[in-house]
């Protein structure tokens, strides 16, 4: 569930998004986003208060990940796991790592509910421009199917925004 632990926390700020991107850039890291970020890059207006991400779960791919997020600074907050280095080998060993940065909170999502397949979601995926970035960002249908998967009220209320004639690409 993405964003459980950031609900309860106070003072939360939106992430330096343009920050984060260029360290998983620089490190070459495959990925796609989703959650909050994903759903404004669809139109809907809306705050959040970390990245989500589903990284390509390669062994290598994942190696970089762990690098960019030790260029950021990142430390876990899964809880009973704050302690952790943070090492490839672990990512894939829960569904949500949870992780804050100076820049901001990421959060890294494996089997999240309702995906596809990582090469079919990001052969899917939208790619926007974010200065010299590009940014892959889930396409509306898989992000729709991953929402409405999750359940939670906030996802559900993303899904009735993007739903929205206005919205809706097929209309």
């Amino acid at each position: 569930m993405p964003g459980a632990l950031h609900e309860t926390m106070p003072d939360r700020h939106p992430p330096d998004a343009e920050r984060i991107f260029a360290a998983l850039d620089a490190h070459h890291v495959d990925y796609v986003v989703v959650g909050g970020i994903a759903v404004q890059a669809h139109g809907h207006v809306r705050m959040t208060n970390d990245v989500d991400l589903i990284p390509s779960p390669t062994p290598a791919n994942l190696k970089r990940l762990v690098t960019a997020l030790q260029a950021l600074q990142a430390r876990v907050l899964n809880p009973g796991s704050e302690h952790l280095q943070i090492e490839a080998r672990m990512l894939p060993r829960a569904t949500l790592w949870q992780f804050s940065t100076p820049h901001g909170d990421i959060d890294i999502l494996h089997d999240a509910p309702g995906a596809a397949a990582f090469p079919q979601l990001r052969k899917r995926a939208l790619t926007i421009a974010l200065g010299d970035l590009t940014i892959p960002i889930a396409g509306r249908d898989d992000l729709i199917k991953m929402k409405n998967a999750s359940g939670r009220p906030a996802d559900l209320a993303d899904v009735a925004a993007l739903t929205e004639p206005e919205h809706n690409t097929d209309a």
